[in-house]
């Protein structure tokens, strides 16, 4: 069986976070026997194809606006990046005809990725992956536009797998309720597939020089710096949790400078004293974008992952905490309260600083054997 992915997102060598699910979907495809060629974002039209262990991969540009810290992020820092969005799909149209006929097609993302497949005019079963941000553009967009979208879809006989329940409940509802009952016909819920590198060593090593006796408590949020994730909210919440706690914020984002700032004075105002050349104090630490292996470190070397973000579907790095044996304290968001109704290792907390000073308090602190499966 051939297979074609389509994709805005597909990570650029193994430390890259961007799209690693895309690429672990991609590679079970591939162990199943299918020979699988994906058409991703960044690099040029002309660049050859490259190999990716089993995957053959071919770049179809747009990495002006399909990159880091997202589309909508950058497009909002540069508008003029959306004129990206054409030349990516004629690319993947030149790609799709590069790699010839194929037995099954899927498109990470409604829009854009789904658009080419349309356009190519085949009858190719296509399977159609939404994880969120797509979901979100649609629901932003006129009733009309919106019901297009998935009208045409619906008539081409594409499936739909959603990442979340919450995902697909909220397109559903802004649909017409035929087409609403179309869509649940076609459509089934399932998280994306994740892949986790080896990390329980590097996770106690780091472990060993942040804690320092058995009732200190590492707290680590890991996410883009930006105003839907409230790290601010994680930073006061954490402050109000009690001594004896450290928290890491790994990730960067246009908060950061922010972010620093309120957790310097935070540190002055407890009588700490900041760090070294003027840093933020021990309390807080912020290590910045980390490769994806030494991020999973930090997370499997935590006592707690905390996730307030107020705008989520499927969470991955709630699932990779919980792969990883670490506990979670989140805010119900997407389908995190669906999970915590089924994984006690996931508390669920208000956005409030009390509330989520109150659930990192009955988070023990665990040993440095702590890295393996989840907790039952």
């Amino acid at each position: 069986m051939r297979v074609v992915v389509v994709t805005t997102s597909y990570p650029a060598d193994d430390e890259d976070p961007s799209g690693h699910f895309v690429r672990s979907s991609a590679r079970a495809l591939a162990r199943g026997g299918a020979e699988v060629h994906v058409i991703a974002a960044g690099g040029s039209i002309v660049d050859p194809p490259s190999r990716d262990g089993g995957l053959v991969v071919h770049r179809a540009g747009g990495g002006a606006l399909f990159a880091w810290p997202g589309a909508a992020s950058r497009a909002r820092e540069a508008p003029h990046r959306l004129l990206s969005a054409l030349p990516f799909a004629a690319s993947v149209l030149a790609r799709l005809r590069e790699v010839g006929p194929v037995d099954r097609a899927v498109a990470h993302w409604i829009l854009p990725c789904a658009w080419p497949l349309l356009l190519a005019g085949t009858r190719t079963p296509l399977e159609v992956r939404a994880h969120g941000a797509d979901v979100r553009l649609l629901l932003r967009a006129p009733h009309a536009a919106r019901a297009a979208v998935v009208g045409a879809l619906l008539r081409r006989g594409a499936r739909f797998v959603f990442a979340a329940s919450a995902l697909r409940d909220a397109l559903a509802r802004s649909l017409a309720p035929e087409q609403a009952r179309a869509l649940a016909g076609a459509s089934h819920v399932e998280p994306p597939a994740i892949e986790l590198p080896p990390v329980a060593e590097r996770a106690a090593s780091l472990r060993r020089e942040l804690v320092e006796g058995p009732g200190d408590r590492l707290v680590v949020v890991a996410c883009r710096l930006v105003p839907t994730k409230r790290v601010a909210l994680a930073i006061e919440a954490a402050r109000a949790a009690g001594v004896g706690l450290r928290l890491v914020v790994i990730g960067d984002g246009p908060e950061r400078g922010a972010l620093e700032r309120l957790a310097r004075r935070g540190d002055l105002a407890a009588g700490a004293s900041p760090g070294a050349g003027g840093g933020v104090a021990a309390a807080v630490r912020f290590t910045g974008a980390l490769p994806r292996r030494e991020a999973l470190a930090w997370i499997g070397a935590a006592d707690v992952l905390l996730h307030p973000s107020s705008h989520e579907a499927a969470p991955t790095v709630i699932r990779e905490a919980r792969a990883l044996g670490v506990p979670v304290v989140a805010c119900d968001a997407g389908d995190v309260g669906a999970w915590a109704r089924d994984d006690r290792g996931i508390l669920v907390a208000a956005g409030t600083v009390e509330s989520l000073a109150a659930a990192l308090q009955t988070i023990p602190s665990r040993s440095l054997e702590h890295a393996g499966p989840p907790l039952p």
